[in-house]
């Protein structure tokens, strides 16, 4: 009996570490590019990286469905926007990513429920610009072992942001068609000519 009851313990243990372990990512950032994009920053405690590795893809942002849990969440629904750089050494506890907040450096910030309050744990991966406004959205990198982790879904608060209007989005940046740039260059032209004619 005594025997059951320390291998329950150790299997109890054991999971609560492997909770703690699968939530590597500790906070989101953002920060407005100016031009009607943002890019999305994800802050993790797994050590300083040389590239944007990933084991879930990136991260997925999508409406938050209030009749469902965290755990049930059509999280593969959601728009994934993969992470393609890094910066290291930024931030780190709430004191320090405030005064990137004060400083410009982000918009904002909001914590995972698995933040750890460190100075040490001050690395980020950042997506190329994508769009999305202030509002109350759902995030998820995804529980695949193991830099980019978190244990469930979490709902966020977006705010800061003023060149995308509220609740815009998530969507990708959109780019002019070939077309569309060749007949704004043309008439560019002819108002240069028209005025040099002058």
């Amino acid at each position: 009996m005594r025997l059951k009851m320390i291998l329950a313990g150790v299997i109890i243990f054991a999971s609560s570490l492997s909770n703690v372990a699968n939530a590597h990512l500790i906070a989101f950032g953002w920060k407005d590019l100016g031009n009607g994009s943002i890019v999305m920053y994800g802050q993790h405690w797994h050590g300083n990286q040389g590239t944007a590795f990933s084991d879930n893809g990136g991260v997925r942002i999508g409406v938050w469905d209030n009749a469902l849990t965290a755990a049930n969440q059509n999280t593969a629904s959601w728009q994934l926007f993969q992470w393609t750089s890094v910066i290291n050494d930024m931030g780190g506890n709430t004191a320090q990513n405030d005064a990137l907040v004060t400083l410009g450096t982000l918009d904002g910030y909001a914590k995972d429920a698995n933040w750890r309050e460190s100075s040490t744990e001050n690395d980020w991966f950042l997506t190329s610009p994508l769009v999305l406004g202030n509002g109350n959205w759902g995030l998820y990198t995804g529980t695949g072992c193991c830099v980019d982790t978190m244990t469930r879904a979490g709902l966020f608060t977006i705010s800061g942001i003023s060149s995308v209007p509220d609740g815009t989005g998530p969507g990708n940046v959109t780019v002019p068609e070939p077309s569309t740039l060749a007949i704004f260059a043309f008439g560019m032209i002819g108002l240069a000519s028209r005025r040099f004619k002058k």
